[in-house]
């Protein structure tokens, strides 16, 4: 990919990413369903690692964790230091173990979503004391996880139409 073609497409992910993030954290667009509201940003950062290599991956995850901390009601870096570090894990899985084909994107994207909610279920709920019942996991939980996953799939084709 020469500079030009790279840069372009930096630029593009960089502006979907805070399109997406204003679109969710500024004008209230969730694109839930009942109580199922995924983050979005999530499988962007996916499909960047998954294309682009670990340091796009980890700079994606970054500027999406960073964005999505700052609107935080809590002054934690989680989404931060999760999303850099997922984004780097997943484009090395992709790389080096997994095919970067729609099968494996689809693996990455479900066991990332589902980490991401139950890590950040541990940090924020079971550290802190907070008492949380069955339903929080079948009602919200789990369907935001799956909902989250599928969002891949828009965002898988659109990073390969952008490396080819």
């Amino acid at each position: 990919m020469s500079k030009a073609r790279a840069f372009l497409t930096a630029t593009i992910n960089a502006l979907l990413i805070f399109i997406l993030f204003v679109l969710r954290y500024s004008c209230g667009v969730t694109l839930g369903i009942g109580q199922a509201v995924p983050i979005i940003l999530i499988p962007l950062v996916i499909s960047c690692a998954i294309f682009y290599g670990e340091n796009a991956a980890m700079l994606a995850g970054f500027f999406a964790g960073v964005l999505m901390d700052s609107s935080a009601a809590s002054g934690s870096w989680f989404n931060t230091l999760f999303l850099t570090l997922g984004g780097l894990v997943c484009a090395f899985l992709s790389a080096r173990v997994l095919n970067r084909n729609f099968k494996a994107a689809i693996c990455l994207s479900v066991g990332f979503s589902f980490g991401y909610f139950f890590i950040k279920y541990l940090v924020f709920f079971v550290f802190e004391g907070i008492a949380v019942s069955y339903n929080y996991f079948l009602l919200d939980l789990i369907p935001s996880a799956v909902y989250t996953a599928v969002w891949l799939i828009p965002f898988y084709f659109l990073q390969k139409k952008l490396s080819n």
